[in-house]
């Protein structure tokens, strides 16, 4: 990339997939010309244009549209490779990342489903803290004392996840992180980041979000 290329990120401020790009672009350090936010219930008729299906998030460098969260990541490794996302001594496991946490909102619609809702998030906990593990003992990140894409990629989804519990569930945490060590680093770790931070929308607007996609007036939810 040269320095007369623009870079130009087309996103939403709420979404966990664009804030995996734009904590990934943070951490190299490489900053974006323009952000446009897209509003996702009111899709412009140009993002075809952009994106045949209609998707952020999208990155455009060098003239070039480029989509998928995966492939974003990765580019943001490539663009600077000496920031050590993508740490050469072990490979990426992109299924793995995929699978490492679901949608924050499934299982979710009222009191009734408070039972499983609750197993079903903490089978992923015990899940992901098993992979954390089998990277490393000990640490705050998935590699253990490295941070790389697939913090990037858990962080979103995990914050999300959390304030939910917070705003739905009277401050419920899952067990999983109070009794296991590893991940408890981990979800610390994570969230505790710079980048992180500077790109997250804050819990009372996850929970704002939630409450307004199921129709729920008050957030606020008790099992």
């Amino acid at each position: 990339m040269t320095s007369t290329d623009k870079l130009i990120f087309y996103g939403n401020r709420h979404s966990p997939y664009s804030q995996r790009v734009e904590i990934a672009f943070k951490e190299i350090e490489v900053k974006f010309d323009e952000i446009v936010n897209i509003d996702l219930s009111n899709k412009p008729s140009w993002l075809k244009g952009i994106n045949p299906e209609e998707k952020i998030s999208v990155v455009n460098i060098e003239g070039k549209n480029i989509a998928e969260f995966l492939v974003l990541l990765e580019l943001a490794h490539d663009i600077k490779p000496e920031k050590n996302l993508l740490p050469t001594y072990t490979p990426l496991r992109p299924a793995q990342i995929r699978s490492a946490w679901p949608s924050y909102m499934q299982a979710f619609v009222d009191q009734t489903q408070c039972p499983a809702y609750i197993e079903y998030v903490e089978i992923h906990y015990n899940r992901l803290d098993e992979m954390l593990r089998r990277q490393s003992s000990t640490g705050s990140y998935f590699l253990g004392n490295d941070y790389s894409l697939a913090d990037i990629a858990l962080a979103p989804f995990i914050a999300r996840n959390l304030a939910i519990n917070k705003g739905f569930l009277g401050g419920y945490i899952p067990k999983p992180i109070t009794d296991r060590p590893r991940l408890q680093d981990f979800v610390n770790g994570i969230l505790s980041c710079p980048s992180f931070k500077e790109t997250y929308i804050e819990d009372e607007a996850v929970v704002d979000d939630v409450a307004s996609a199921l129709g729920i007036k008050s957030p606020t939810y008790y099992c």
